[in-house]
């Protein structure tokens, strides 16, 4: 480890920031330059005193650490961001790697593990836990998976988009024929055509997607 490793620790628990303080100063040539209990305190002490490294927690008063983390990118600030969080939920560590954070990992590491990963994102590697790599793999799927539904959503013309509803409404071929004024066999053919475009095989699915995805007539 070279010299001069410079942190600031950002955590709205003081007796957090002594135990994150008391493990890393076991780093050679690193030094805690500043502790803050808040995210606005946070900003203000990077950008007064320039650090390389940032310990962010996610939940703190004023600012998140993932707002701190994101303004911090906005702005061009060359500290490299280590959040340490007790979340794990994969929505949380997908919001980190878009805030542009280095590294995540969970409170509950091995201090040995957080030393490594301080060392690891201030030599230009990206650190995220073994856990948080899992979660994070796991948000990515949802999000791809969210985004095909968004897709196929938006290739559905206005008429399917109302048979779809209508449909999830349990209402019949005849009853969404009456209330369109189309036939029944035409109110088949445009949900032959939703469950084609979505990739649902049943009307249970249909129903299923549209309360998933909260539609509602200001959809059609």
């Amino acid at each position: 480890m070279s010299e001069g490793l410079r942190v600031v620790i950002a955590d709205d628990h003081t007796v957090v920031r002594q135990g994150i303080r008391g493990v890393l100063e076991g780093v050679d040539g690193l030094e805690v330059v500043g502790e803050a209990g808040d995210g606005l305190e946070a900003l203000d002490l990077v950008r007064e005193l320039t650090p390389d490294i940032v310990v962010l927690d996610v939940n703190m008063p004023g600012l998140t650490g993932l707002e701190v983390a994101g303004q911090l990118r906005d702005e061009g600030a060359g500290a490299r961001v280590l959040i340490l969080s007790m979340h794990d939920d994969p929505e949380y560590v997908l919001q980190a790697v878009r805030a542009g954070a280095d590294g995540y990992v969970l409170k509950d590491v091995a201090p040995a593990e957080l030393r490594d990963a301080v060392v690891a994102i201030h030599e230009g590697r990206e650190y995220f836990a073994s856990q948080v790599t899992q979660q994070l793999s796991v948000g990515l799927r949802r999000e791809i998976e969210e985004e095909q539904h968004r897709t196929r959503l938006d290739s559905l013309t206005k008429r399917e988009r109302e048979v779809l509803l209508l449909v999830a409404n349990g209402l019949t071929n005849r009853e969404i024929g009456d209330k369109l004024d189309i036939s029944p066999r035409t109110v088949e053919t445009h949900r032959e055509r939703v469950m084609g475009k979505l990739r649902i095989r049943t009307v249970a699915g249909l129903t299923r997607f549209v309360v998933e995805h909260r539609l509602d007539e200001s959809d059609a």
